[in-house]
């Protein structure tokens, strides 16, 4: 029975850690190991952590070098054949691993399995699952991220479960990226694969409103600039493909940038229509809400901008 490492980046999260070790504890796959690195935490994370530690939970610590960095470590002491990574406040239901083995079970390890999050923010009694169109089996990983980079889902970092050899292959997280590191990474992971398998048990509890987290503070300008060199990345990743389709979702990316950042880093959104136009894939299209694009199907992009800039 194949070993499944739990890879866990843990910082000042001593509120939710023994619930989070405590869901990996629970796993009814019964072959894991938990590798815990604690990034510099100034609480009691670390001594929680190390409260868990036994034979196959086994906690490490090193000075404050971000979650990515503590991941790549993480990986390194690992030696499961297959990868699962979750963040220190979310949490994993109890045959999330179980359900996605039979897939590799029935299909091999050339693949990489997906599952589905839920929101919550005090009980998971409270959970709001997420409906996407990312829910699904695909036989080419490019419309996956395709799919996803035009809107159709956001994969939370723990749904995926991958082989270990194909996270070698795919490298390790970018350590220079303040947000979107998970984006970016599992965008080389999948491009590996063969193929992405969606098993709808397999479930993550995916807990909101945590101060603390990455995607709570992300409206400074160099999470802005980070997220920009993200989608910069998007498109190195998949430089082997030349197809116009590939090519606007891309372009999709550096517009809902421009959408999102105009009013606060208008420099930064420049370099991103820079981007957009080096793809070389047509006109600016209306991205945003549903008021937003008719209002700039109507006046232009770039006036409905200024628009919504004035009223927001």
């Amino acid at each position: 029975m194949a070993l499944v490492s739990i890879l866990i980046p843990l910082y000042n999260s001593e509120s939710y850690i023994a619930e989070t070790i405590q869901s990996a504890l629970n796993q009814t796959w019964p072959n894991i190991e938990i590798i815990i690195v604690d990034d510099g935490s100034t609480d009691n994370s670390y001594v929680i952590a190390k409260g868990f530690e036994s034979t196959n939970v086994k906690v490490y610590q090193q000075q404050n070098s971000g979650a990515c960095n503590a991941r790549n470590y993480a990986f390194y002491l690992s030696t499961g054949e297959y990868i699962q990574y979750l963040d220190a406040d979310d949490l994993l239901a109890p045959d999330k691993i179980e359900q996605q083995m039979q897939l590799f079970n029935q299909f091999g390890n050339s693949i990489v399995v997906s599952g589905i999050w839920g929101r919550f923010y005090e009980s998971i009694q409270d959970v709001q699952w997420e409906e996407q169109v990312i829910n699904k089996d695909y036989l080419s990983p490019i419309n996956w991220l395709m799919d996803s980079w035009y809107g159709g889902g956001m994969a939370q970092t723990s749904i995926w479960l991958a082989p270990r050899h194909l996270i070698q292959n795919a490298g390790p997280w970018n350590e220079a990226l303040k947000i979107n590191q998970d984006g970016e990474f599992f965008s080389r992971v999948v491009m590996q694969a063969d193929t992405i398998k969606f098993s709808a048990n397999a479930k993550v509890y995916y807990r909101s409103g945590n101060v603390g987290s990455v995607s709570q503070s992300n409206k400074n300008r160099d999470k802005a600039a980070s997220l920009l060199f993200s989608y910069r990345l998007y498109k190195e990743n998949v430089k082997q493909y030349h197809e116009q389709t590939i090519k606007k979702a891309l372009g999709n990316n550096f517009l809902n940038f421009i959408y999102q950042y105009q009013s606060s880093f208008p420099d930064l959104c420049m370099d991103a229509e820079k981007e957009f136009k080096a793809l070389n894939v047509g006109k600016i299209w209306p991205v945003g809400g549903r008021r937003f694009q008719q209002m700039a199907k109507i006046i232009g992009f770039k006036n409905a901008l200024k628009i919504k800039n004035l009223t927001s």
